[in-house]
């Protein structure tokens, strides 16, 4: 069983029309998440080291476990922890996103997501056929 390689609205559709997607959502979506993860790191790497940043945001960005909410299947892939003055590396991240007053924005998150887009696709697509003996 195979389907072609679309958006991620068609390729839920898809496999809402296999029936038990609770089964397959999961491996696709960890199969995906590093993939986004490795973009997102080297997003922030490239917009934060400007010479005074130690590199502690990229490395505290990390995919959590695949979830269930009233929406579908989803991961999130974000900053945890907090920094050796005690920020919170996910505020970071935000300021770094969409900017301060005294910062301009760096849109990280929307460029990381754009670039892993297919890669992602493709690496669910193997997932699926291989866990539908595709």
């Amino acid at each position: 069983m195979s389907f072609q390689k679309m958006g991620f609205d068609e390729l839920e559709k898809e496999l809402m029309a296999l029936g038990d997607i609770a089964d397959v959502a999961p491996a696709m979506l960890e199969a995906a998440a590093p993939i986004l993860e490795k973009e997102l790191k080297s997003r922030v790497k490239a917009e934060a080291d400007k010479g005074y940043a130690k590199g502690d945001l990229a490395l505290s960005i990390k995919a959590n476990k695949p979830g269930e909410n009233h929406l579908g299947h989803y991961v999130s892939i974000t900053a945890k922890g907090r920094d050796r003055k005690g920020i919170r590396n996910n505020e970071k991240l935000a300021y770094l996103d969409l900017g301060t007053q005294k910062q301009g924005a760096r849109p990280v998150i929307s460029k990381a997501v754009k670039n892993a887009e297919q890669g992602c696709l493709k690496a669910m697509q193997d997932k699926f056929d291989e866990v539908t003996g595709g």
